[in-house]
């Protein structure tokens, strides 16, 4: 039988990431429109994914443009803060500044150097209040 990935929406990794997206300066990013759940149960080796709505959904009105970042469990189980924070800090840049359901690529935004010195760069009382807020998200998904 096929293992089933479970999806949990975490309001304390949403508030992280609203936070982290105030605190590195991404004005575009719409806090009310990006979702983040704890995935258990997946065979995948990221630590963490986005996913936008598609074009077509928002361009015809379906929906507003969104984004949900999945964090995976299981690959951030044991991570340092910094990785945490660098990890969610990753998935908000893939979100263009037109906000339009759409991701970036990988560029020169997104070398692991980059992304560790903007991490770094953040306050230490905010670094440890995302951190609490990642590691709560991470062991509630445990609980269930």
């Amino acid at each position: 039988m096929p293992r089933r990935v479970v999806f949990r929406r975490s309001p304390e990794a949403e508030e992280a990431a609203r936070l982290l997206a105030e605190a590195l300066g991404l004005r575009h990013v719409r806090p009310d429109r990006v979702y983040v759940a704890v995935s258990s149960g997946s065979r995948s080796r990221a630590y963490a994914r986005i996913w936008g709505m598609p074009s077509p959904f928002t361009s015809i009105g379906v929906c507003e443009p969104a984004y949900v970042i999945e964090l995976v469990r299981e690959n951030l189980a044991g991570a340092s803060c910094s990785k945490l924070i660098e990890v969610l800090a990753h998935e908000l840049l893939h979100i263009p500044r037109s906000f339009s359901g759409c991701l970036r690529r990988h560029g020169e935004w997104s070398r692991p150097s980059r992304i560790r010195e903007l991490v770094k760069g953040l306050e230490p009382g905010l670094r440890r209040r995302l951190c609490g807020l990642l590691r709560s998200a991470l062991s509630d998904a445990t609980a269930e």
